[in-house]
């Protein structure tokens, strides 16, 4: 009880130190960028594994070069072949990205890498960035899908992505689809919404050299909107029912990696911490 009360008295003491500089804002203090991709030409595939324009990481394409069946009877294996292209024809979508998508060896049918038989979270990208010197990490990223595309995609990220089964943790609930259109943004937007997450909070994501994550397709479960009892085991299709099994694709824009500022309350706090220890020592002297 002692330390507690102890504890209670410093946070009462320091409501001069937070009166002082509340007039700081913390829209001040700015993310740091770790490592970023921003796409900004169009590059022909096939582009399986873009450079980062800022730090260091790896992109990889996952799923994408399979033998499942397809729905036009193709049965050639599909080989993985992403390019970096403007998705749609809104005129929003002027945005380069990295289009996600297989290449069908038998020509004239379809299959474009994506596919029903591919199990959960097996298809998609994968981003491998080292956090090491760096914590309190914030990922965001513009990801647009195709009408035809599949509608469900979950965030996961790994601590140890060099084991051989590493280790995937999903974040949140999965995301749904804007059909033709970038997650988030209204059919009548001009604009281009960023999805964000926030994994400060997440022990061991902060200077890992072995940190990686993951946006992938999942199948709807019972609480999604677009959940059906009559596709199930199917993926969902952006434009509504499920997925067709021989078109649509997803993009990824300005995939960035950050050392975002710290909470402005933790940072208030460790300011009058400090300035309560200068003044005791100075008593003490």
């Amino acid at each position: 009880m002692v330390r507690k009360n102890r504890r209670l008295l410093h946070l009462a003491s320091a409501g001069a130190v937070f009166g002082m500089i509340s007039a700081i804002s913390p829209s001040a203090a700015k993310a740091t960028i770790i490592t970023q991709w921003s796409f900004t030409a169009k590059v022909t595939g096939p582009d399986n594994s873009p450079s980062p324009t800022t730090g260091t990481g790896t992109a990889i394409s996952l799923g994408m070069t399979n033998s499942y069946s397809y729905a036009g009877g193709e049965t050639s294996p599909t080989t993985t072949n992403d390019d970096i292209t403007q998705p749609g024809s809104k005129s929003q979508l002027q945005d380069y990205t990295w289009r996600i998508r297989g290449f069908d060896n038998a020509s004239g049918q379809p299959g474009n890498g994506w596919n029903n038989s591919a199990p959960n979270y097996t298809q998609g990208a994968e981003f491998e960035v080292p956090t090491t010197g760096y914590n309190n990490i914030g990922i965001s990223f513009d990801w647009y899908c195709t009408t035809q595309g599949v509608a469900n995609m979950q965030f996961l990220y790994t601590l140890d992505d060099t084991q051989a089964t590493p280790t995937w943790v999903p974040v949140g609930s999965d995301l749904i689809a804007t059909a033709n259109n970038f997650y988030g943004a209204p059919a009548s937007s001009s604009t281009t919404p960023t999805n964000s997450f926030d994994l400060t909070g997440i022990a061991g994501v902060g200077n890992d050299p072995n940190f990686a994550f993951e946006m992938v397709s999942v199948q709807p479960i019972s609480t999604d909107t677009n959940y059906s009892t009559t596709t199930l085991g199917d993926y969902a299709s952006a434009g509504g029912g499920n997925y067709n099994n021989s078109s649509g694709n997803w993009s990824f824009g300005n995939v960035t990696v950050s050392e975002v500022p710290e909470p402005a309350s933790a940072s208030l706090l460790s300011l009058a911490g400090l300035t309560l220890l200068r003044r005791r020592q100075g008593k003490r002297a």
